[in-house]
């Protein structure tokens, strides 16, 4: 998978009402985009994407934000269920989000 595919496919999914997230790596880069936007700390040791969205998403959801975008991506990524599967790019694509903060549309 090439990076940027994951990276412009939540941005196009964002603009739409009833978009849903279709892979684990669409998802590795959303919870890195959230993480980083709302000061979550990077987990640690994370091996499978289930434990990468249950750690992430156990600290967004006591955060709220004005952001349209964020939450957006919060509501795609709480309709998506992960597989365990988890490699390098997602790791990859996870810093990338959360160096990102923010995706462009």
């Amino acid at each position: 998978m090439v990076p940027v595919l994951a990276k412009q496919a939540l941005a196009r999914k964002c603009e739409f009402d009833n978009a849903k997230m279709t892979g684990n790596y669409e998802c590795a880069y959303a919870l890195g985009v959230v993480a980083g936007a709302l000061d979550i700390p990077k987990p640690d040791n994370i091996d499978n994407m289930v434990s990468l969205k249950e750690s992430v998403e156990a600290l967004y959801n006591n955060r709220n934000t004005d952001s349209e975008q964020i939450n957006k991506i919060i509501s795609l990524l709480a309709d998506y269920e992960p597989s365990e599967q988890f490699d390098e790019q997602m790791a990859g694509l996870f810093n990338d989000g959360y160096e990102d903060r923010k995706i462009k549309f």
